[in-house]
Protein backbone atom coordinates (compact mmCIF):
# COMPACT_ATOMS: atom_id res chain seq x y z
CA UNK A 1 0.00 0.00 0.00
CA UNK A 2 2.69 1.90 1.30
CA UNK A 3 4.61 1.85 -2.41
CA UNK A 4 1.16 2.40 -4.27
CA UNK A 5 1.06 5.73 -2.37
CA UNK A 6 4.56 6.87 -3.17
CA UNK A 7 3.96 5.57 -7.08
CA UNK A 8 1.40 8.47 -7.10
CA UNK A 9 2.97 10.86 -5.18
CA UNK A 10 5.87 10.56 -7.93
CA UNK A 11 3.21 10.56 -10.60
CA UNK A 12 1.73 13.81 -9.38
CA UNK A 13 4.50 15.63 -8.98
CA UNK A 14 5.87 14.71 -13.27
CA UNK A 15 2.47 16.08 -14.20
CA UNK A 16 2.67 19.37 -12.17
CA UNK A 17 6.68 19.36 -12.54
CA UNK A 18 6.04 19.18 -16.61
CA UNK A 19 7.05 21.78 -18.81
CA UNK A 20 4.19 24.26 -20.50
CA UNK A 21 6.05 24.38 -23.47
CA UNK A 22 6.08 20.50 -25.77
CA UNK A 23 8.61 20.70 -28.30
CA UNK A 24 8.01 18.20 -31.21
CA UNK A 25 4.24 17.68 -30.71
CA UNK A 26 1.13 19.45 -29.88
CA UNK A 27 -2.60 18.44 -29.38
CA UNK A 28 -3.80 21.32 -30.86
CA UNK A 29 -2.71 20.07 -34.24
CA UNK A 30 -0.78 17.41 -35.80
CA UNK A 31 1.05 19.79 -38.14
CA UNK A 32 2.88 21.75 -35.79
CA UNK A 33 6.66 21.22 -34.42
CA UNK A 34 6.56 23.68 -31.26
CA UNK A 35 3.76 24.40 -29.11
CA UNK A 36 1.66 23.84 -25.82
CA UNK A 37 -1.51 22.18 -24.66
CA UNK A 38 -3.50 25.01 -26.07
CA UNK A 39 -1.31 26.57 -28.88
CA UNK A 40 1.34 25.65 -31.43
CA UNK A 41 3.45 26.73 -34.48
CA UNK A 42 3.45 25.02 -37.13
CA UNK A 43 6.64 26.31 -38.81
CA UNK A 44 6.24 25.18 -42.43
CA UNK A 45 3.43 27.66 -43.09
CA UNK A 46 5.07 30.01 -40.51
CA UNK A 47 1.65 29.86 -38.62
CA UNK A 48 0.26 29.69 -34.61
CA UNK A 49 -2.64 28.40 -34.06
CA UNK A 50 -4.21 28.55 -30.62
CA UNK A 51 -7.35 27.44 -28.77
CA UNK A 52 -9.53 29.54 -26.24
CA UNK A 53 -12.53 28.56 -24.42
CA UNK A 54 -14.89 31.18 -22.61
CA UNK A 55 -18.42 31.16 -20.88
CA UNK A 56 -20.93 32.94 -21.32
CA UNK A 57 -21.18 36.28 -19.56
CA UNK A 58 -23.37 36.37 -16.16
CA UNK A 59 -25.34 39.65 -18.01
CA UNK A 60 -26.44 36.73 -20.47
CA UNK A 61 -29.87 36.43 -20.59
CA UNK A 62 -30.67 34.61 -23.58
CA UNK A 63 -29.48 32.11 -25.77
CA UNK A 64 -28.06 33.99 -28.49
CA UNK A 65 -26.20 36.47 -25.62
CA UNK A 66 -24.92 33.76 -23.58
CA UNK A 67 -23.26 32.05 -27.40
CA UNK A 68 -21.99 35.43 -28.43
CA UNK A 69 -20.89 36.11 -25.75
CA UNK A 70 -19.27 32.69 -24.89
CA UNK A 71 -17.71 32.93 -28.55
CA UNK A 72 -16.03 36.70 -27.40
CA UNK A 73 -14.69 34.90 -24.48
CA UNK A 74 -13.09 32.39 -26.04
CA UNK A 75 -11.36 34.67 -28.70
CA UNK A 76 -9.61 36.29 -25.94
CA UNK A 77 -8.38 33.14 -24.23
CA UNK A 78 -7.70 31.96 -27.29
CA UNK A 79 -5.27 35.28 -28.54
CA UNK A 80 -3.65 35.67 -24.81
CA UNK A 81 -2.57 31.59 -25.33
CA UNK A 82 -1.17 32.70 -28.83
CA UNK A 83 1.04 35.83 -27.49
CA UNK A 84 2.19 33.79 -24.83
CA UNK A 85 2.81 31.24 -27.04
CA UNK A 86 4.83 34.18 -29.64
CA UNK A 87 6.87 35.26 -26.22
CA UNK A 88 8.68 31.56 -26.29
CA UNK A 89 9.83 32.00 -29.72
CA UNK A 90 12.81 33.16 -31.87
CA UNK A 91 13.90 35.63 -33.65
CA UNK A 92 16.86 35.03 -34.28
CA UNK A 93 20.11 32.70 -33.17
CA UNK A 94 20.43 35.42 -30.38
CA UNK A 95 17.48 37.08 -29.90
CA UNK A 96 14.05 36.27 -28.49
CA UNK A 97 10.29 37.82 -29.12
CA UNK A 98 10.25 37.78 -24.91
CA UNK A 99 12.92 39.71 -24.94
CA UNK A 100 12.29 41.73 -27.75
CA UNK A 101 8.99 42.44 -25.74
CA UNK A 102 11.11 43.43 -22.30
CA UNK A 103 12.91 46.24 -24.14
CA UNK A 104 10.25 47.37 -25.64
CA UNK A 105 6.18 47.36 -24.41
CA UNK A 106 4.62 48.40 -27.29
CA UNK A 107 5.73 45.54 -29.07
CA UNK A 108 2.79 43.29 -27.41
CA UNK A 109 0.82 45.98 -28.03
CA UNK A 110 1.29 45.78 -31.36
CA UNK A 111 0.66 41.99 -31.41
CA UNK A 112 -2.78 42.44 -29.51
CA UNK A 113 -3.77 44.94 -31.98
CA UNK A 114 -3.23 42.90 -35.22
CA UNK A 115 -4.63 39.46 -33.68
CA UNK A 116 -7.70 41.61 -32.23
CA UNK A 117 -8.85 41.15 -36.35
CA UNK A 118 -8.46 37.54 -36.56
CA UNK A 119 -11.85 35.53 -37.09
CA UNK A 120 -11.56 32.16 -35.53
CA UNK A 121 -11.32 29.09 -37.78
CA UNK A 122 -13.66 26.43 -37.99
CA UNK A 123 -16.94 25.84 -36.03
CA UNK A 124 -16.71 26.49 -32.74
CA UNK A 125 -16.94 23.64 -30.16
CA UNK A 126 -20.02 24.18 -28.18
CA UNK A 127 -20.05 21.98 -24.23
CA UNK A 128 -23.30 20.79 -22.30
CA UNK A 129 -22.49 23.73 -19.44
CA UNK A 130 -22.50 26.72 -22.72
CA UNK A 131 -18.71 27.21 -22.88
CA UNK A 132 -17.51 27.72 -26.13
CA UNK A 133 -14.47 26.81 -27.86
CA UNK A 134 -12.64 27.95 -30.91
CA UNK A 135 -9.44 28.00 -32.73
CA UNK A 136 -8.17 31.15 -34.20
CA UNK A 137 -5.60 30.42 -36.62
CA UNK A 138 -2.02 33.97 -37.23
CA UNK A 139 0.39 34.00 -39.95
CA UNK A 140 3.58 35.03 -37.72
CA UNK A 141 4.57 37.26 -40.55
CA UNK A 142 1.74 39.15 -40.00
CA UNK A 143 1.15 39.50 -36.78
CA UNK A 144 4.96 39.89 -35.39
CA UNK A 145 6.27 43.47 -36.70
CA UNK A 146 8.19 43.05 -39.81
CA UNK A 147 11.65 45.48 -38.50
CA UNK A 148 11.49 43.25 -35.52
CA UNK A 149 12.16 40.01 -37.56
CA UNK A 150 14.24 41.52 -40.67
CA UNK A 151 15.46 45.20 -39.61
CA UNK A 152 14.91 48.21 -41.46
CA UNK A 153 16.44 46.70 -44.63
CA UNK A 154 15.52 47.79 -48.15
CA UNK A 155 16.63 47.57 -51.31
CA UNK A 156 18.22 44.78 -52.87
CA UNK A 157 19.43 41.81 -50.69
CA UNK A 158 23.15 42.00 -49.86
CA UNK A 159 25.46 39.83 -52.21
CA UNK A 160 27.32 36.59 -51.12
CA UNK A 161 30.72 36.34 -51.54
CA UNK A 162 32.27 34.26 -53.32
CA UNK A 163 34.01 30.64 -52.06
CA UNK A 164 37.27 31.81 -49.47
CA UNK A 165 38.84 28.31 -50.32
CA UNK A 166 38.57 24.97 -52.45
CA UNK A 167 34.94 23.30 -53.45
CA UNK A 168 36.21 19.92 -53.56
CA UNK A 169 34.74 17.30 -51.46
CA UNK A 170 31.53 19.01 -51.02
CA UNK A 171 28.31 17.13 -51.67
CA UNK A 172 27.22 19.95 -53.86
CA UNK A 173 28.34 20.10 -57.49
CA UNK A 174 29.15 23.93 -58.50
CA UNK A 175 27.77 23.23 -62.22
CA UNK A 176 24.31 21.74 -61.16
CA UNK A 177 21.26 24.00 -61.32
CA UNK A 178 19.27 23.81 -57.97
CA UNK A 179 16.10 25.00 -57.26
CA UNK A 180 16.07 25.82 -53.36
CA UNK A 181 18.83 24.54 -50.51
CA UNK A 182 17.87 21.67 -47.56
CA UNK A 183 19.73 21.99 -44.54
CA UNK A 184 19.77 18.68 -43.02
CA UNK A 185 20.15 19.58 -39.07
CA UNK A 186 18.80 16.26 -37.26
CA UNK A 187 20.80 15.21 -34.36
CA UNK A 188 21.89 18.59 -33.79
CA UNK A 189 19.15 19.89 -31.63
CA UNK A 190 18.55 23.18 -33.58
CA UNK A 191 15.27 25.20 -32.45
CA UNK A 192 13.10 26.71 -34.95
CA UNK A 193 13.34 30.85 -34.84
CA UNK A 194 11.83 33.62 -37.56
CA UNK A 195 15.55 34.49 -38.98
CA UNK A 196 17.86 31.87 -38.68
CA UNK A 197 21.17 32.09 -39.63
CA UNK A 198 23.79 29.77 -41.55
CA UNK A 199 27.29 29.83 -41.15
CA UNK A 200 30.81 28.01 -41.92
CA UNK A 201 33.02 26.75 -39.41
CA UNK A 202 34.84 29.95 -38.88
CA UNK A 203 31.80 31.54 -38.02
CA UNK A 204 31.19 33.78 -41.01
CA UNK A 205 27.54 33.89 -42.58
CA UNK A 206 26.55 31.93 -45.18
CA UNK A 207 22.68 32.54 -45.65
CA UNK A 208 20.20 34.66 -43.45
CA UNK A 209 17.78 37.77 -43.97
CA UNK A 210 20.17 40.42 -45.23
CA UNK A 211 20.68 37.79 -48.20
CA UNK A 212 16.99 37.16 -48.83
CA UNK A 213 14.59 39.96 -50.67
CA UNK A 214 12.69 41.95 -48.47
CA UNK A 215 9.50 41.27 -49.98
CA UNK A 216 10.00 37.20 -50.43
CA UNK A 217 11.07 37.24 -46.68
CA UNK A 218 8.19 39.20 -45.55
CA UNK A 219 5.40 36.67 -47.96
CA UNK A 220 7.44 33.38 -47.63
CA UNK A 221 9.62 33.36 -44.71
CA UNK A 222 13.40 33.19 -44.14
CA UNK A 223 13.50 29.50 -44.15
CA UNK A 224 10.54 26.61 -43.52
CA UNK A 225 11.31 23.94 -41.56
CA UNK A 226 9.94 20.33 -41.30
CA UNK A 227 10.48 16.89 -39.85
CA UNK A 228 10.91 14.12 -42.96
CA UNK A 229 14.15 14.79 -45.43
CA UNK A 230 11.98 12.86 -48.12
CA UNK A 231 8.56 15.62 -47.47
CA UNK A 232 11.25 18.14 -47.40
CA UNK A 233 12.47 17.67 -51.13
CA UNK A 234 9.11 17.57 -52.49
CA UNK A 235 8.21 20.86 -50.86
CA UNK A 236 7.09 23.36 -52.85
CA UNK A 237 9.53 25.96 -51.36
CA UNK A 238 12.38 23.78 -53.10
CA UNK A 239 11.10 21.05 -54.77
CA UNK A 240 12.77 20.10 -58.53
CA UNK A 241 16.14 19.59 -57.53
CA UNK A 242 17.21 21.03 -54.14
CA UNK A 243 20.42 21.23 -53.34
CA UNK A 244 21.15 18.73 -49.30
CA UNK A 245 23.58 19.85 -46.96
CA UNK A 246 24.29 18.93 -43.50
CA UNK A 247 24.69 20.46 -40.76
CA UNK A 248 27.19 20.14 -38.16
CA UNK A 249 26.00 21.93 -35.77
CA UNK A 250 23.56 24.39 -34.29
CA UNK A 251 24.71 27.45 -32.24
CA UNK A 252 23.82 30.79 -30.92
CA UNK A 253 22.73 31.38 -27.29
CA UNK A 254 19.05 29.98 -28.84
CA UNK A 255 20.26 26.96 -30.87
CA UNK A 256 18.70 28.36 -33.73
CA UNK A 257 21.33 29.29 -36.15
CA UNK A 258 23.14 26.18 -37.62
CA UNK A 259 27.04 25.05 -39.06
CA UNK A 260 27.95 23.10 -41.92
CA UNK A 261 31.17 22.59 -43.61
CA UNK A 262 33.47 24.56 -44.99
CA UNK A 263 33.35 23.05 -48.51
CA UNK A 264 29.42 23.08 -48.63
CA UNK A 265 29.88 26.87 -47.54
CA UNK A 266 32.38 27.35 -50.08
CA UNK A 267 30.23 25.67 -52.37
CA UNK A 268 26.81 27.54 -51.91
CA UNK A 269 29.00 30.65 -52.14
CA UNK A 270 30.29 29.29 -55.59
CA UNK A 271 27.03 28.87 -56.40
CA UNK A 272 25.39 31.62 -55.10
CA UNK A 273 27.03 33.64 -57.71
CA UNK A 274 24.96 32.53 -60.94
CA UNK A 275 22.01 30.84 -58.98
CA UNK A 276 18.89 33.04 -56.98
CA UNK A 277 16.94 30.39 -55.20
CA UNK A 278 19.02 31.58 -51.65
CA UNK A 279 18.12 35.65 -52.38
CA UNK A 280 14.42 34.29 -53.10
CA UNK A 281 14.66 32.57 -49.34
CA UNK A 282 13.98 28.90 -50.39
CA UNK A 283 15.82 27.31 -47.57
CA UNK A 284 14.19 24.63 -45.75
CA UNK A 285 15.34 23.25 -42.50
CA UNK A 286 14.60 19.50 -41.68
CA UNK A 287 14.67 18.98 -37.43
CA UNK A 288 14.52 15.99 -35.33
Amino acid sequence: MNRMRRLLVISLWVVVAAPATLWGQSPVDPNCTAGTSNACVDWERGIAISLGVGAPATWAKNAAQKNISAQRAARLDAARNIIELIKGINITGTTSMKQAMVENDEIESSIQGRLAGIRAAGEPKYFSDGSVQVKIVANLREVVPQDLVYGAQSGPPKLLEGPLGSTSGSSLATSNAYTGLIVDARGTGVVPAMAPKIYDPDGREVYGSAYVSREWAISQGVVGYLKDLEKAQGNDRVKGNPAIVKATEATGANKADVVISKVDADSLRAIAQTQSFLSEGRVLIVLD
